[in-house]
Order: structure tokens, then C-alpha cells, then sequence
């Protein structure tokens, strides 16, 4: 019986030195995966701007940044029936509650401003209603790698008694947004 608990101890130990050994191995860095498109929903990429996202296949993007709900193809100031634009600048160690806050500091009186808290690909965002502007908009604010990331969805009707196509646009994006570091 001796034998056997020496023989037990024995298999223990050497598994446990054998995975500590283990850890010494330099841990490899995540693989980035942006989304995978589909018949209805096509890739973006910006590579410039750290990002990667899916959006529905029938609205268009003509720059790295900017996506349009059925877009005019005629003259005009109209591009579309909506849109999402999406800046990224340098965060200069600002929050993106910091941002925000900024933002909506400046127009306190008179606006019905809200702000809510949102996870966009594990950052922490805020988004912000009721900011004045040339339409009614919903901004998102968050920041990755000191980037700071602003989506503005144009033209916003929250009181809308049906889901927009703008609002099925944002919650796609919302839902596929992937930084690639």
C-alpha cells in the first residue's frame, strides 16, 4: 500500500512540473477576426481608423467612414434617407465619458440631453441624444487604444412609432464594431 501512495505522489508531481514548465512559454498575441460578411451584410474595413464592422448589403459606403440608407445619386445636400458617420481621432487620454460630458456641457440649457452607458467590443461608449445639429442625431462615443471613436446617426427620430431603417443599421453596427487593435 506504501507503493502506491509513493507511486500516486509521484504521477502527481510530475504532471504539475510539467505545466509549470509550460507556462513558461511565451503566451501568443489573440488573432484579430474582423466579422464575416453574408449575402446581406458586407464587410468594412478601415484600416486607418483600428476598425471593422458589417453593415446591411443594400445601403453604400463611398469613403472608410460613411454609410448611407438608400443614397441620391442626383445633386444636392441630400445623400440619402440616413446615415452613420464615423470619426476617429486621438482620444488625448480622455474617456470617452470625459468626451461626452464635453460635448453636452456645452449645450445644458434648453436641450433635453441624455446620456446612456454601452459596451461597444468590450470599451466602455456613451451614448449621447439630443445633441443640436443640422438633424436630429444619436451619438456613440467610445475609446480603444487612446482612439476616440464618434458615430453619429442621422437623421434620429427616437419617438418614431415603428424600428427606422437607421435604427437597424445602428444595431448592426453596434453589434459587429471589432477593433483590429
Amino acid at each position: 500500500m506504501l507503493t502506491m501512495l509513493a507511486q500516486t505522489a509521484c504521477n502527481t508531481i510530475a504532471p504539475a512540473t510539467s505545466v509549470a514548465s509550460t507556462n513558461l512559454v511565451e503566451p501568443t498575441k489573440p488573432v484579430e477576426v474582423c466579422p464575416t460578411g453574408t449575402a446581406d451584410l458586407k464587410l468594412l474595413t478601415n484600416t486607418e481608423g483600428g476598425y471593422c464592422l458589417l453593415y446591411p448589403a443594400e445601403y453604400s459606403t463611398d469613403a472608410a467612414n460613411f454609410i448611407v440608407i438608400n443614397p441620391t445619386t442626383g445633386g444636392g445636400d441630400m445623400l440619402g434617407d440616413a446615415w452613420v458617420n464615423i470619426n476617429v481621432t486621438d482620444a488625448h487620454g480622455q474617456t470617452a465619458a470625459q468626451v461626452a460630458d464635453a460635448a453636452s456641457e456645452a449645450f445644458s440649457e434648453g436641450f433635453n440631453i441624455t446620456q446612456t452607458v454601452i459596451e461597444v467590443d468590450g470599451a466602455q461608449g456613451v451614448i449621447v441624444d439630443g445633441l443640436p445639429g443640422q438633424d436630429s442625431n444619436h451619438q456613440v462615443f467610445f475609446v480603444s487604444n487612446d482612439r476616440l471613436y464618434q458615430l453619429t446617426f442621422e437623421p434620429w427620430y427616437p419617438n418614431a412609432s415603428a424600428p427606422t431603417a437607421l435604427e437597424d443599421l445602428y444595431k448592426t453596427i453596434i453589434e459587429t464594431f471589432h477593433f483590429m487593435s
